[in-house]
């Protein structure tokens, strides 16, 4: 009989011929058995597929697709989760690793709590026995009041329960890389959080990861911070929110704070197209701030 599949393993793909196989054979040395590995390439121009195909033809459980068009990094993220089987996700990028207890540690952690939606390994808040569960009201008074900072976790810290990615519509597409914090504010509004021991996973960083290419890319960066600043107040700090009205306002004068540094910042290093937009946008939201007219992005997230 066939055991049942507890965890979707999701390898999105793209161009990592350098970084797959490594990846693959970490997800196929798990203690855990009873998962699949849903690898979905976004039309890669090298051997990815090849590399992807040669796995699957030597292991069952890998299941490999490949898009008709490039979709780019989230749409594709989010492909991958509408193919899987499984009652959990969990996203393992083709050039990242884990190590071979990490599925079996995450998936026994998620069923202490049957109520919680997302896993995260995270080595904050210390000193604290784990699992660790946090109701919303914890988990966002930890994220932004206690500066613990664990909603800023990359998808492969993650472990998250496929009907609640699917209930709040998996990652917003335009997001770009500060998609994963705003889909787990969006699951910790409504779920508790657990977060499990660190050091589970191998996150590789190289100039061709789009962590990367936005950080390094100043005006990429800049866009990106405010677009982020941009929904947190739109769509989050408000009467939906877990946390208080006081808590809130400490929330948004914190954020409009961090635009201020970042102008000093630009400033300091004579950035003066990054400083004209931070500037302009700060003026906007330091007003919005306290009249309730939130700046909206120009593109929407």
């Amino acid at each position: 009989m066939t055991s049942p599949i507890l965890i979707s393993v999701l390898v999105t793909v793209y161009n990592r011929q350098r970084y797959l196989a490594e990846c693959l054979q970490s997800i196929l040395d798990s203690t855990c058995s009873q998962f699949e590995v849903v690898v979905v390439d976004d039309r890669s121009t090298d051997d990815s597929l090849r590399i992807a195909n040669e796995f699957a033809a030597r292991d069952s459980r890998i299941q490999v697709f490949q898009n008709p068009v490039n979709l780019g990094d989230y749409p594709n993220r989010n492909r991958a989760a509408e193919l899987a089987r499984g009652p959990w996700l969990k996203y393992v990028d083709s050039d990242d690793r884990i190590v071979p207890t990490c599925l079996e540690k995450m998936y026994h952690a998620a069923s202490q709590f049957p109520d919680a939606a997302l896993v995260l390994s995270y080595p904050r808040p210390e000193n604290q026995k784990r699992p660790l569960c946090m109701s919303p009201e914890t988990a966002w008074r930890e994220h932004f009041i206690g500066k613990q900072g664990f909603l800023c976790s990359g998808p492969l810290l993650s472990l998250i329960r496929t009907d609640a990615f699917r209930s709040v519509g998996g990652f917003r597409p335009a997001a770009r890389n500060m998609g994963d914090s705003i889909l787990w504010l969006e699951i910790c509004r409504r779920w508790p959080l657990v977060i499990t021991e660190p050091d589970l996973t191998f996150w590789r960083q190289h100039d061709e990861q789009e962590y990367q290419l936005v950080r390094n890319g100043g005006w990429d960066n800049t866009i990106t911070h405010c677009r982020l600043t941009e929904v947190l107040l739109r769509d989050f700090l408000d009467s939906s929110c877990p946390l208080n009205k006081s808590e809130r306002l400490a929330v948004r004068r914190e954020l409009q704070w961090n635009n201020l540094r970042r102008l000093a910042w630009h400033l300091r290093h004579l950035r003066l197209p990054q400083l004209l937009h931070e500037v302009c946008w700060t003026a906007r939201s330091l007003l919005g701030c306290y009249t309730g007219c939130v700046p909206q992005p120009s593109i929407d997230i």
